[in-house]
């Protein structure tokens, strides 16, 4: 059965009274949720509901229901607002999913910055070519003929302009670099920020921005420190004195790379013999790093350690003759005082109660080491070397979780573990200020505490303490 026309249009105008209101509704909580969890689908969503919906309700109601002449100039100018808007919703859809970065989200697209703007750009020149063509029957192919005149007098004023647009386009194609990067371009150095049609923007290690155009990109040599390989090598040359036997040498440097946080274990840090003078012989420090912009911070944690831990190993510096050494105690250095040694053991309430044939005995097993800020002196895990006790500075003590469970200061100890033979540290101790420590042999606090009932009873008393306050902080 067919309904009359007019019962057909009374039934179709209220199922667009009530499916508009409605459309409108649901996309207005779309909305709404969209924004509270945060997802920018949010705007597209509100520019079809707020651009989109209003121009085609008009252009339905005023074609489908009075008979409006689609070619007059009323119903041309609602059909404009409604391309338009449709126009501003599907750049705002390509805004949203193309991230110029690493991708938010997984349905995200990465793309360069300047192939995004040359989409958008082809999508504004068809919405407008449609509306030119289609909706006021304008003849484009006049004008797109005009402006191809028009655009050889502009190419040759825009040489150098062009000049980068097209090197800009052909950096997207070959690849050499990407947003975050860090490349070296001539005598500019630092990390991928920006990719533009004109230029490419590059932060460098002091935080500031240069900017260097398309055209010069392709004249120089453009190096990549992380394309294909984020593996980086750092070398860094320290002469010591000819004296020194190499292998020391070689393991301290290869201690110290190891301890700091950012250098690689594999490959493994190496330091090799690479250069001998007069008095001294030049090693080279070689170690792995994957992320380049801290080469220059993890260098200089490198060098501070390496300065520490070259003094404790009683390792030289080659220095000129007009400069005097200072007092190997002060310095840290595996030379000790043995008068001043034996001060200090006896100014500790632990060792007081000693006579003092068994505080020179400690004193010769002992030396007075200096450790840098952010060094580890006891590692979790490992077996201790040697009995500690704090003169001065700040040290922390962590447990499997990395929680600082308590700090040391001056009359502290560490290092207990060495009493208890085939037993690993339980925390880490790291140096929060450098600090001056008087290092025990291992050996000679084992025999003061199977030689003396008293000192072992205060000693053990000090091990559960410890280990009473590692349990309750873990």
């Amino acid at each position: 059965m067919t309904l009359p026309a007019t019962s057909q249009v009374l039934w179709q105008g209220l199922a667009f009274m009530v499916g508009l209101p409605l459309v409108f509704i649901a996309l207005g909580e779309i909305t709404l949720r969209l924004r509270r969890s945060g997802n920018p689908l949010s705007r597209v969503v509100w520019a079809t509901r707020t651009l989109a919906l209003p121009p085609l309700a008009v252009w339905i109601v005023a074609q489908g229901f009075f008979g409006a002449n689609g070619d007059g100039s009323p119903m041309r100018l609602v059909q404009t607002a409604f391309w338009s808007a449709v126009a501003v919703t599907l750049l705002l859809f390509l805004g949203t999913l193309v991230s110029h970065g690493k991708p938010a989200r997984n349905w995200q697209v990465s793309m360069p910055n300047l192939m995004f703007q040359f989409l958008r750009a082809a999508l504004v020149f068809a919405a407008l070519t449609y509306l030119l063509a289609a909706v006021w029957k304008i003849d484009v192919t006049k004008i797109l003929g005009t402006l191809g005149i028009g655009s050889l007098v502009i190419a040759l004023a825009l040489q150098d302009t062009l000049s980068n647009l097209v090197s800009g386009f052909l950096l997207i194609i070959e690849g050499p670099f990407k947003v975050g990067d860090w490349i070296k371009v001539g005598d500019v150095e630092g990390e991928v920020v920006e990719i533009n049609w004109r230029a490419v923007r590059i932060k460098t290690l002091d935080r500031d921005i240069v900017t260097i155009p398309n055209g010069n990109l392709g004249k120089e040599k453009i190096i990549n420190f992380v394309l294909a390989d984020p593996l980086h090598a750092v070398r860094i040359r320290m002469p010591l004195f000819a004296g020194d036997h190499p292998d020391l040498v070689r393991d301290t440097l290869r201690r110290v790379a190891m301890s700091i946080d950012g250098i690689l274990t594999e490959p493994a840090p190496d330091a090799i013999p690479c250069e001998y003078s007069k008095g001294s012989i030049v090693y080279e420090a070689r170690f792995f790093i994957t992320d380049y912009k801290r080469t220059e911070a993890i260098t200089g944690e490198f060098l501070s350690r390496a300065h520490y831990a070259i003094r404790r190993a009683g390792l030289v510096y080659p220095v000129p003759d007009a400069i005097e050494e200072v007092s190997p105690l002060r310095e840290g250095s595996a030379s000790t005082n043995q008068s001043e040694i034996a001060g200090a053991l006896q100014s500790q309430p632990l060792f007081a109660h000693l006579d003092r044939t068994a505080i020179d005995s400690l004193a010769t097993h002992a030396r007075i080491d200096l450790f840098g800020e952010g060094e580890p002196v006891v590692q979790r895990g490992e077996a201790d070397e040697a009995f500690f006790l704090v003169l001065g500075g700040r040290i922390a003590l962590s447990n499997a979780t990395a929680r600082v469970i308590c700090e040391l200061g001056e009359g502290d100890f560490l290092g207990e573990m060495v009493l208890l033979p085939g037993e690993k540290s339980q925390v880490t101790a790291t140096v929060l200020r450098t600090a001056t420590l008087l290092r025990i042999e291992a050996g000679a606090i084992n025999a003061l505490v199977q030689k003396l009932p008293r000192f072992a009873l205060e000693i053990s008393q000090f091990i559960d303490e410890r280990r009473k306050l590692i349990r309750l902080e873990g």
